[in-house]
């Protein structure tokens, strides 16, 4: 079989960089991470954080060219307990901090995903890029 980069590799315009391809392969993940996790079911209680973090970092890590993925939610904006039955939080996207390091050919790219108070907005961007 041929290499799989080789045939992925066609469907990219011959211009993309490696270093291109770096973020856009972080980029890809911070969006898929935003968009299936929000909405889930969270609490304080840090067994439940810790085992929606671990989730959170492994699947998003077994997209392509995945160094490592590390997903921090702060637990101190999530409410203190439940008042009845239907009283519960969901995940928002202020709550998660997230950082993916991706390498493609050499280039080493690092981006993050995190609330930005003086925005009021969940800011995913390009913290590092480096040729290695």
């Amino acid at each position: 079989m041929r290499d799989v980069e080789e045939i992925a590799k066609k469907y990219f315009d011959k211009s993309v960089t490696d270093r291109e391809r770096a973020i856009f392969e972080g980029a890809i993940t911070l969006g898929a991470l935003y968009h299936q996790f929000t909405g889930t079911p969270v609490s304080r209680d840090p067994r439940v954080i810790q085992a929606l973090e671990d989730a959170m970092e492994r699947s998003m890590a077994l997209q392509p060219y995945r160094e490592k993925v590390e997903v921090k939610i702060d637990a101190q904006v999530i409410g203190r307990s439940k008042r009845h039955p239907y009283d519960y939080e969901t995940l928002r996207g202020s709550m998660v901090d997230a950082k993916v390091q991706t390498r493609y050919g050499r280039t080493r790219a690092i981006l993050r995903m995190r609330h930005v108070p003086e925005l009021r907005y969940t800011l995913m961007y390009i913290e590092k890029v480096e040729e290695i």
